[in-house]
């Protein structure tokens, strides 16, 4: 009788240090990450108002506001088959909101996904936050 070839290593599980680097790019306190709105979402948290300052304010209180709430509901297990936090859904202002997170290489021209997304030194993480109708 031969003996079964042994099968190849299992590759290690990285789930929960993704998870964690994608909550603090959602956060806000991650350094290697940026956060970006949809110019529509932008469009409504700034307002109507006519003056250019008076829409400035608004824009970067809708944000302040729309991230906290972002951070501070739970995410739907439905939204994360895969245990690494990087996509939500949030009602903002009477509006249903998007989130997600994608993971870049960081070699300065973020072109390809990270091949190592559980490290914070070679991936950069970009969240966007949009109006579900942006998707």
């Amino acid at each position: 009788m031969t003996q079964l070839a042994q099968s190849a290593p299992v590759a290690a599980d990285h789930t929960a240090e993704i998870a964690r680097l994608n909550d603090a790019a959602r956060a806000g306190s991650l350094p290697s990450s940026r956060t970006v709105f949809t110019r529509a979402l932008a469009d409504i948290l700034a307002g109507d108002a006519e003056d250019a300052g008076t829409r400035q304010v608004s824009l970067m209180l809708g944000q302040a506001a729309l991230r906290r709430l972002i951070n501070e509901t739970p995410i739907d297990p439905g939204n994360d088959p895969h245990g690494e936090r990087d996509f939500g859904a949030v009602e903002f202002q009477g509006h249903k909101i998007f989130w997600k997170v994608d993971v870049y290489a960081n070699d300065g021209t973020f072109s390809w996904g990270s091949e190592t997304p559980w490290d914070p030194q070679r991936s950069f993480r970009v969240v966007t936050i949009m109006l579900a109708s942006d998707w």
